[in-house]
């Protein structure tokens, strides 16, 4: 009876996971989309459209499948791809059933993403230009939904679960992406050209989330500060690779020599990332506001777990032989038949 109870109690602790972990990936990831329409920016002759499939935008699509959206596309779905056990892992409490809550989340989140990228895909093939519905282009977009969603899922996992050291290397890329995800929500929102003056200072999003980082990695033991320039260096190998990718977007269109020209857009955007590894090109705002949030959050976590060495026990508690407090013998009582043992 009781292990029937026991039972039952798990499974009202876990059935949420799923509807969760699926939200946090669709709902979460792709809010600039959402926030954006769907793609339904203009008003469509929808059976028109569906009868002749001359429609060339305007149609709903849970992700944006279109190769002049690359870049947000992989925005979203490594950002979904990490929030959703970040969401379920920090949400419900921690207890002896993580991994069944961490499986739980990863099935939800790929069934969320499963749907979408298929009802994304089945949404361009359809109505989409004929560029970005040509069957070889269509692959390379649905190669970066599954890689990214796939890589965030691995990321936000190792940050929910991991170690200190694990949890900080694999909060890098994902701090790069969130920074990229604030761009795309002030976008949707304001519009481009009102959104000129805010997106100078989003990239402080990333050094504070890269500070987070630092600061849950700590200050000591100090073998761990050797993994803050490791730190460091992956966000500046993401963001050069976010602009690398970006670059080689630009020349996923029509009439640009596709497929036979790839092989010179992929090597002119490897030339990219390499230029924009270089000391001349990298945010070191970001990295010193990384560095200071860093340090100052180790501080506080320090101060907090500290206690004090004096050897008074904690208040509330009496010293114990555990505490390591003197041990109080009581005096025996006088023996009132003493004098009766005496010849």
């Amino acid at each position: 009876m009781g292990r029937q109870s026991h039972l039952r109690q798990a499974r009202a602790h876990l059935w949420p996971v799923l509807p969760l972990a699926a939200a946090a990936w669709w709902v979460g990831g792709a809010l600039p989309w959402v926030l954006d329409g769907l793609g339904a920016q203009s008003p469509r002759n929808w059976p028109f459209d569906v009868a002749t499939g001359s429609a060339t935008d305007g149609y709903i699509s849970l992700l944006p499948f279109t190769t002049a959206r690359l870049g947000l596309l992989l925005t979203i779905t490594l950002v979904g791809g990490g929030l959703a056990p970040l969401a379920v892992l920090w949400v419900r409490p921690r207890g002896t059933r993580r991994l069944a809550t961490a499986t739980l989340a990863t099935l939800g989140a790929l069934t969320s993403a499963a749907y979408s990228i298929a009802q994304s895909a089945g949404a361009t093939r359809q109505l989409g230009g004929d560029f970005d519905r040509d069957e070889r282009v269509l692959l390379g977009v649905l190669v970066v939904a599954v890689g990214c969603t796939l890589l965030g899922l691995a990321l936000g996992l190792l940050v929910a679960l991991g170690g200190p050291v694990l949890r900080a290397l694999a909060a890098a890329p994902l701090a790069v992406a969130l920074g990229s995800w604030v761009n795309a929500v002030v976008i949707a929102l304001t519009g481009v050209e009102r959104a000129l003056g805010v997106l100078r200072w989003t990239s402080v999003v990333v050094g504070v989330a890269a500070g987070l980082a630092l600061a849950g990695l700590g200050l000591r033991p100090v073998r761990r500060l050797l993994t803050w320039p490791a730190v460091l260096l992956l966000v500046a190998v993401t963001s050069a690779g976010q602009t690398a990718f970006a670059y080689l977007a630009t020349y996923v269109r029509p009439r640009s020599g596709l497929p036979n020209g790839l092989r010179d857009h992929v090597e002119a955007s490897r030339d990219v990332f390499v230029a924009a590894l270089g000391p001349a090109h990298q945010a070191w705002g970001v990295h010193a506001a990384a560095i200071v949030i860093g340090v100052l959050g180790s501080l506080a976590r320090w101060r907090r777990s500290g206690t004090p060495s004096s050897g008074k026990a904690p208040s509330g508690r009496a010293p114990s032989e555990r505490d390591g407090g003197t041990r109080h013998t009581t005096a025996p009582a006088p023996d009132r038949h003493v004098d009766s043992t005496v010849p």
